[in-house]
C-alpha cells in the first residue's frame, strides 16, 4: 500500500539562541553519567541531567506541551523558536506506571517558565526506581545544536543549564514521493516510552527520505523522538509506518522488524482476549491442520514427566462482560470487600486440606494469600472505585494490568506468577458475579486429556488426580503453580505448545509425552497401543522400584552412594520421603522471598525450614541460602539494574551486600532442631574469601544463641573458578556440591534461558565433566565430599558418569528417586570409572551420550 494521505506540520525556522533553566534542583552531570545507553549515548537527543533534590519539575522556557507520557513520568515542550524538549524523570521510572507522579498540565497546554509541570514523590523514587537522575534533552537535533551547558555542579531550579542554538526545518510544500507503509503491532509492555521510542527514531534518521509514523489517527515524524513518544502508543497499538524516498520498501520492512523486535526492550504477546477488547482485529495466523487419520506432532516444554493415551477437553475461556461504571464509591468498596473476604476463606479452606498433593497445593494457596493482601493491588483498585468503576471491572483490570508486567520480565519464573494473578482475578470476579471460578466441566469423560490456552491453579487443585489423564497448553512455563501441581499429583504435562494447541479438536485422540514434551495428535492406532504398553511396563518397574526405595543405596560392588531429593517448597517433602530421599541435598529457599513485599522473618523462616525437618523425620537437609540477584529481583531489595544479570549480583554476592538479610536467614537455620539436622550451603561461591565471610557471620550468629554444636556448611560449585580452585575451597568448606546447570551455562557461554540454545546447554558436556573431575580432585585434598545437585543428577545416563569421577551423593527431583536407586545398584564402580575416563576424552556431549548408551543399553 503506497500513497497514504499524510500530512506533517512543522515549525516555523527561528535561528535565536534559546536558553533552558534548570527544572528541578540537584547535581548537574554530563549525559554520560546515567546509567541508559540509549541516553548516555545521546540516542534520544543531546543535553543534560539533574540528580534532583527538588520534588517538582518546573518549565525550562516558555513553550506549549506537545505530549505527556501516559505513565506521568515524562513530558516535552515545544520552544517558540521550534525546538523540542524532552523532561523525563528518572530512570526505568515508566515501570512505575504513574505511581508517585502527578501531572499539573495537560496537552496543549502554553507554559511559562517556571511553571510546575509535574509532581513526584521522591521517597518513592528513590525506593522503587532505579535512578532519580532526570534528563532535560532537545529530541529534534535537525538544524538544533547545544552550544553551552552547565555540568558537574549543583544547580537551582530556574538557574540557566542549557543554551540551544538553531532553527526547525520547514517541509517542502507540493506533491510527495509515492513510498512504502508497512503495519506492525507494538508489543513493548511499557508503550512507546523514551527509550525504544529514541532507539526507532535513531533508526529513522539513518534514511534520507521521510518516515511518518501513524496510530491513534494521528501522524508524526518518525525521526522526532518527541513526536514518538506523544503519539501514546501503548503495548498492543498497531503502527503505520510510511516512508519515501530512495530504496522506501527495503527502509519500511527493516524499521517494521526493528519494532517488532522491541526496539530494544523485552516484548510481550498481546493476548487475542484483550486485542479484542480494545477493538483490535488480531492479524489471523493459520493453525495447523487437524484431522482424523493424520498424526500431527506438536512440540512443547515438559512440566511433568511421564506418558498419557486419551481424549482431548477443551478448557475454554469465556468472557464476562463486566460494566465499567460502577452503582456509587461506597457500595462498590463493600463489595469487593466482601468478596476478597470470601475468597480468602476459601484460600484458608483450601490451604487446610491434606489429600493427594496438599503440602504443595497450600503452598501455593499461601502465595495466592500473600497476592490477595498486597496493599499496591489494593491501592490501585481503590483509585478505580474512586474514580467510579465497578468492583469486578476494577480487580480485573488492575490485576491483569500487573501480570502482563510480569509477563514482561526477563525472569522466566517471575513471568510465569502472571498465571496465579489471572487466578486470583478470576476467583474475586466469580464471587463479585456469582459466575464459576473453574472452567472445567463438572463431568468428564474417561482418560480425559485437558487442552488449554492456560490452566489456573485453583481449577487443577479442586480436581482428583483420577479423573484426569494429562494436562497440555499453550501457554505456562515448567516452575509455574500448575507444573507443580501436576508433579505432585502425578499427572503428566506439557505445557508452551504455541497457539496451535488451541485448534486441537475437543475429543480428538491423543499420545502425550511428559518425558519428551510432545503431543501427538490423531495418532496411529499401533503408537497409542506401544504408548500404552510402555506406560503398563514402566508402572510395573516402579512397583518394584518402590519395594526398596527406603533402602540404603550401593552400587553392585558396595560402594555406598547417597541420593537425596532437590527441594523448592515445604510440601515437596512429604514425597521426597515417601519416594525414599534419604534427606534434602538441596531446598531452595526463594520460595520464602518471591511473591511478596517484604522479606520474611526469622520465626517465618524457622517455621517453614522445621516444617521440612519433621516431614524428613531426622534425615539431613541442606538449605541454600537465598539466591536471588538481577535475574529474580525482589520488591523490598532494590539493586542496581545490570545489563548482564546472570554475572552480575546473584547468591553470596548478594548475602554479602545485605548482610542483615543473611544473618536473619542463618539464626533461622540455627534454630531447626534437633539441632544439626539442618547444612549451610552458599550459591556462587567464586573464591576463599567469600566462604570465609559467611562463616564468620555463622559463628557470631551460633554464639549469639549459645550454640556449640557444630554446623556444616558447603559451598556451591557453579563457577568455573570454583571447580578451579576446589582444593582452596575445600580447606574452608566441609562438603562442595556441584550446581551442574548453572555451571554448565558458564562453562559452555549459554545463557539458560535462551530457547534458541536450548539444545547446546548439555551438562554432558566433556567441558563441564572436565570441571567435575577438578572439583573432586580438589575436594580429596581435605577429604570432603562432593555432591551434585543440579539437574544432570536426575539424569540416568548422568549417573554412572559422576559416580565414576568419584560424586558420592546425588540430589535428584524427588519422583526419579526410585528408579535411580535402582540403576544405581546395577552399577560397577570400576566399570563407571573406566567409561568416566573415555567420556573426558570426547569432543561433544552427543558423543558422551552415544557412549553412556552403548554401554547401559538398557537406558
Amino acid at each position: 500500500m503506497t500513497g497514504l494521505p499524510l500530512k506533517l506540520v512543522t515549525a516555523r525556522p527561528s535561528s535565536a539562541t534559546l536558553l533552558l533553566s534548570s527544572p528541578l534542583s540537584g547535581w548537574a552531570a554530563r549525559l554520560e553519567e546515567v546509567p541508559d545507553p540509549a541516553f548516555a549515548q545521546r540516542l534520544a537527543g543531546d543535553g543534560i541531567v539533574v540528580d534532583p533534590t527538588s520534588a517538582e519539575l518546573r518549565a525550562p522556557c516558555d513553550g506549549v506541551v506537545i505530549s505527556i507520557h501516559a505513565s506521568r513520568h515524562a513530558c516535552t515542550l515545544r520552544a517558540e523558536t521550534g525546538a523540542e524538549i524532552l523532561l523525563h524523570i528518572g530512570i526505568d521510572t515508566v515501570e512505575l506506571r504513574g505511581e508517585g507522579f502527578t501531572v499539573h498540565v495537560q496537552t496543549g497546554q502554553k507554559v511559562r517558565t517556571g511553571d510546575v509541570l509535574i509532581g513526584f514523590d521522591l521517597d518513592l523514587l528513590a525506593r522503587k526506581a532505579r535512578s532519580l537522575q532526570t534528563l532535560m534533552l532537545v529530541v529534534n537535533a535537525e538544524g538544533y545544536t547545544v552550544t553551552e551547558r552547565v555540568e558537574g555542579r549543583s544547580v537551582s531550579v530556574g538557574e540557566p543549564l542549557l543554551a540551544v542554538t538553531g532553527s526547525a526545518p520547514v517541509a517542502p510544500e507540493g506533491a510527495r514521493e509515492e513510498g512504502a507503509t508497512r503495519q506492525v503491532r507494538l508489543l513493548i509492555a511499557h508503550g512507546l516510552h523514551a527509550r525504544p521510542a529514541a532507539a526507532l527514531a535513531q533508526r529513522a534518521r539513518q534514511h534520507p527520505g521521510t518516515v511518518r509514523v501513524a496510530c491513534h489517527g494521528r501522524v508524526v515524524n518518525g525521526k522526532s523522538v518527541s513526536a514518538l513518544m506523544g503519539l501514546g502508543a501503548t503495548h498492543g497499538d498497531l503502527l503505520t509506518l510510511h516512508v519515501e524516498g530512495e530504496a522506501a520498501e527495503r527502509v519500511a520492512q527493516e524499521l517494521a522488524e526493528w519494532v517488532a523486535s522491541g526496539l530494544g526492550d523485552p516484548t510481550t504477546p498481546v493476548a487475542e482476549s484483550v486485542m479484542t477488547a480494545r477493538g483490535i482485529t488480531p492479524v489471523p495466523v493459520a493453525p495447523p491442520t487437524f484431522s482424523p487419520g493424520k498424526e500431527l506432532l506438536l512440540e512443547g516444554i515438559v512440566a511433568s514427566p511421564g506418558s498419557a493415551v486419551g481424549r482431548a477437553v477443551r478448557v475454554i475461556d469465556l468472557p464476562v462482560d463486566l460494566p465499567e461504571q460502577g452503582l456509587g464509591v461506597t457500595l462498590e468498596e463493600q463489595r469487593l470487600s466482601e468478596a476478597l473476604a470470601r475468597v480468602r476463606r476459601e484460600l484458608e479452606e483450601a490451604m487446610s486440606a491434606t489429600p493427594g498433593n496438599g503440602g504443595a497445593r497450600a503452598d501455593i494457596f499461601r502465595a495466592h494469600l500473600a497476592l490477595l493482601d498486597d496493599p499496591e493491588l489494593i491501592e490501585a483498585a481503590n483509585r478505580e472505585l474512586a474514580a467510579g468503576r465497578g468492583a469486578a471491572w476494577a480487580w480485573r483490570a488492575v490485576v491483569e494490568r500487573q501480570a502482563a508486567v510480569l509477563l514482561g520480565l526477563e525472569d522466566a519464573r517471575l513471568a510465569e506468577r502472571a498465571g496465579d494473578l489471572h487466578d486470583l482475578a478470576r476467583r474475586v470476579v466469580a464471587a463479585l458475579t456469582g459466575e464459576a471460578s473453574s472452567r472445567i466441566p463438572s463431568t468428564l469423560p474417561p482418560e480425559a486429556i485437558l487442552v488449554a490456552d492456560e490452566l489456573l491453579p485453583s481449577e487443577l487443585a479442586a480436581l482428583e488426580p483420577h479423573r484426569i489423564a494429562g494436562i497440555c497448553t499453550a501457554r505456562g512455563g515448567p516452575t509455574s503453580h500448575v507444573a507443580i501441581l501436576a508433579s505432585g499429583m502425578g499427572l503428566p504435562a506439557v505445557v508452551a505448545l504455541g497457539n496451535q494447541a488451541l485448534g486441537i479438536p475437543e475429543g480428538a485422540p491423543l499420545v502425550l509425552d511428559g518425558d519428551r514434551g510432545e503431543v501427538r495428535v490423531f495418532p496411529s492406532e499401533e503408537t497409542r497401543e506401544a504408548t500404552r504398553r510402555a506406560m503398563t511396563s514402566r508402572a510395573a518397574h516402579r512397583r518394584v522400584h518402590m519395594l526398596t526405595a527406603h533402602e540404603d543405596c550401593r552400587t553392585a560392588d558396595g560402594v555406598r552412594i547417597e541420593v537425596l531429593a532437590n527441594l523448592g517448597r515445604p510440601g515437596e517433602a512429604v514425597t521426597a520421603r515417601d519416594k525414599g530421599a534419604e534427606g534434602c541435598g538441596l531446598l531452595r529457599t526463594e520460595f520464602l522471598f518471591l511473591e511478596r513485599v517484604r522479606a520474611p522473618g526469622e520465626d517465618e523462616q524457622l517455621a517453614r525450614y522445621q516444617e521440612i525437618a519433621d516431614a524428613l523425620g531426622g534425615r539431613p537437609v541442606v538449605i541454600r541460602t537465598l539466591d536471588v540477584g538481577g535475574d529474580k529481583p525482589l520488591a523490598y531489595l532494590p539493586l542496581p539494574h545490570e545489563d548482564n544479570p546472570v554475572l552480575g549480583l546473584r547468591g553470596v554476592r548478594v548475602s554479602l551486600r545485605e548482610p542483615e538479610l543473611l544473618r536473619t536467614q542463618l539464626r533461622a537455620i540455627l534454630r531447626v532442631r534437633p539441632v544439626g539436622v539442618c547444612r549451610i550451603l552458599v550459591p556462587m561461591i567464586s573464591s576463599r574469601a567469600e566462604l570465609r565471610a559467611v562463616r564468620a557471620l555463622l559463628e557470631s550468629e551460633q554464639r549469639a544463641l549459645g550454640l556449640t554444636a557444630p554446623i556444616l556448611l558447603g559451598a556451591m560449585v557453579e563457577v568455573p573458578a570454583a571447580a578451579v580452585l576446589a582444593d582452596q575451597l575445600a580447606a574452608e568448606a566441609d562438603f562442595l556440591s556441584i550446581g551442574t546447570n548453572d555451571l554448565t551455562q558458564y562453562v559452555l557461554a549459554v545463557d539458560r534461558g535462551n530457547p534458541h540454545l536450548a539444545a547446546r546447554l548439555d551438562g554432558l558436556h566433556p567441558g563441564v565433566l572436565r570441571l567435575v573431575a577438578k572439583t573432586v580432585e580438589g575436594a580429596r585434598v581435605h577429604g570432603r565430599p562432593v555432591a551434585v545437585c543440579g539437574g544432570v543428577a536426575s539424569e540416568p545416563r548422568a549417573a554412572p558418569l559422576l559416580l565414576g569421577l568419584g560424586v558420592t551423593e546425588l540430589s535428584a527431583t524427588p519422583s526419579v528417586i526410585p528408579d535411580l536407586k535402582a540403576f544405581i545398584r546395577t552399577l560397577s564402580l570400576a566399570r563407571c570409572e573406566q567409561v568416566a575416563r573415555e567420556a573426558l576424552e570426547l569432543e561433544s556431549a552427543e558423543a558422551v551420550r552415544a557412549l553412556v548408551s552403548s554401554t547401559w543399553p538398557g537406558l
